[in-house]
């Protein structure tokens, strides 16, 4: 019997399955179709020179899709939605209340809240952080307004000496920026949060090359509770996000939907939490 088809939309790029949180949750939608009467199509979208959603569908007899990079690709599920109106779609985090497309996303104002609240409760008082690149993603840019909230909330003050926004997600984004600030900033923040995991392991491997212990002089705060967090020195403290459970999700509402279960689009909500771990004291 010929299996029907899932559309997994991710950017055409080589990062999507070098980056733990993208492969995770990729894992997760995999895991969940082993038993299925679906297989999934890979569709790598360039944002040089996005593909016609009309032949993407045709071509691969796709049933709905899976958005894993949607906001980088707005046009693309916009054009989607035009071309084939019925056609179910799962978005996965940044989250935005108005979208008229299955979601599932991890609460992201919790998971900033919750970081920033651990490291002002163990009495860090000079916070910085290492953003990540923010015109596309909007959980970047709630994590940015919240840590500038908290400070204030707390009577800290924000220092933008303490403050670096990398140009990727990577972990060599994290490890150039906090050499910049190492060497250009008049003093080192007694903690920095940062953006994702990737970005923190390349902070702790900036301090170690420059000989600043962690967390002794700089504790630091990751957040997707990677599993490679556990075994970087020292062990990274982060807020974990249930990724492949998140990617099951995605593949259940799918199917649900495909099967007539489910009829309006429904916004499934997960829960952050803090993974307390040796590079916070």
């Amino acid at each position: 019997m010929k299996k029907r088809s899932l559309g997994l939309v991710t950017s055409f790029t080589p990062e999507i399955f070098r980056c733990e949180y993208f492969t995770r949750i990729i894992s997760g939608i995999i895991d969940a179709l082993r038993n299925s009467d679906f297989d999934l199509r890979f569709i790598m979208v360039s944002e040089k020179e996005p593909p016609n959603p009309k032949t993407v569908l045709e071509d691969h007899s796709i049933e709905g899709l899976m958005f894993l990079t949607w906001t980088i690709h707005a046009e693309f599920l916009k054009a989607t939605k035009q071309i084939q109106a019925n056609i179910p779609i799962v978005l996965i985090n940044d989250f935005t209340p108005d979208i008229q497309s299955h979601m599932v996303y991890c609460n992201n104002e919790e998971g900033t809240r919750k970081a920033l609240q651990f490291l002002i409760g163990r009495g860090y008082r000079k916070i910085g952080m290492l953003q990540a690149p923010d015109s596309d993603s909007r959980d970047a840019q709630m994590r940015y307004k919240i840590y500038r909230e908290m400070l204030t909330t707390a009577g800290l003050e924000f220092n933008p000496d303490y403050f670096r926004k990398c140009d990727y997600y990577f972990e060599e984004d994290g490890y150039l920026k906090m050499l910049d600030l190492i060497h250009h900033s008049p003093a080192l923040p007694r903690a920095m949060f940062c953006f994702n995991d990737d970005i923190a392991i390349g902070v702790l491997r900036a301090l170690r090359e420059e000989k600043i212990s962690c967390p002794e002089q700089v504790a630091i705060m990751g957040y997707d509770g990677l599993e490679r967090g556990k075994y970087v020195v020292p062990a990274l403290t982060t807020v974990r996000q249930p990724l492949e459970l998140m990617g099951r999700e995605m593949v259940k509402i799918l199917i649900d939907t495909t099967e007539g279960n489910l009829k309006t689009p429904i916004h499934k909500e997960f829960h952050p939490d803090v993974v307390v771990r040796s590079s916070v004291a």
